[in-house]
C-alpha cells in the first residue's frame, strides 16, 4: 500500500511534533535535574558556610573568654600590687611620722629647763652653786620662759 504524499507529510509533521515534544520534555527534565543539582549544591554550600560560621563563632567566643580571663588575672595582679604598694606606703608613712614625732620631742626637749635652770620673772636663770645668772640667747638678750619651757632652744 502506498501512502499518499499528504499522509507522508502528515506523518512527517507528526514525527516532528512528537520529536519537538520529546525534546521539550527532555529539556525540561534536564533543566529540572540541573535545578535540583544547583539547589543541592547550594544547600551543601550553605551548610558548610553555617558550619564554618559556627566554628568561627566558637573560636571567637573562646578567644573572648581567654582575653577576659587574662584581663581578670592582670586586674587581680594590679590589685595585689596596689595593695602591696599601699601597705608599703602606710608603713613608710608610719616610720616618717614616728621620726617626725621623735624629732619634735627632741626639739621640744631643747626648750625645757634642766635641773640647774628655773623660770624667774619670765626669764631663764642658771643656778650654779650659789650663783645665779640669766641665760642669754643668740641675740645676747636673756631668754624668756613660761613655766618650765623657754621661748628658744637652750641647747
Amino acid at each position: 500500500m502506498a501512502m499518499s504524499l499528504s499522509w507522508k507529510i502528515g506523518a512527517g509533521v507528526a514525527g516532528l511534533v512528537v520529536a519537538a515534544v520529546a525534546w521539550n520534555g527532555m529539556s525540561q527534565y534536564l533543566a529540572g535535574r540541573h535545578a535540583d543539582e544547583v539547589m543541592h549544591a547550594s544547600a551543601l554550600a550553605a551548610a558548610e558556610d553555617a558550619q564554618r560560621a559556627k566554628a568561627a563563632a566558637a573560636q571567637h567566643q573562646a578567644q573572648l573568654a581567654a582575653d577576659l580571663e587574662q584581663q581578670r588575672q592582670e586586674l587581680s595582679e594590679t590589685h595585689q600590687q596596689v595593695d602591696e604598694q599601699s601597705r608599703q606606703y602606710q608603713a613608710d608613712l608610719a616610720v616618717r611620722m614616728e621620726k617626725q614625732r621623735q624629732e619634735a620631742l627632741r626639739v621640744q626637749a631643747t626648750y625645757r629647763l634642766d635641773g640647774n635652770q628655773r623660770c624667774d620673772a619670765g626669764i631663764v636663770i642658771n643656778h650654779s652653786g650659789s650663783s645665779f645668772s640669766p641665760v642669754v640667747g643668740k641675740t645676747g638678750q636673756p631668754i624668756t620662759c613660761k613655766g618650765d619651757t623657754a621661748a628658744e632652744p637652750l641647747r
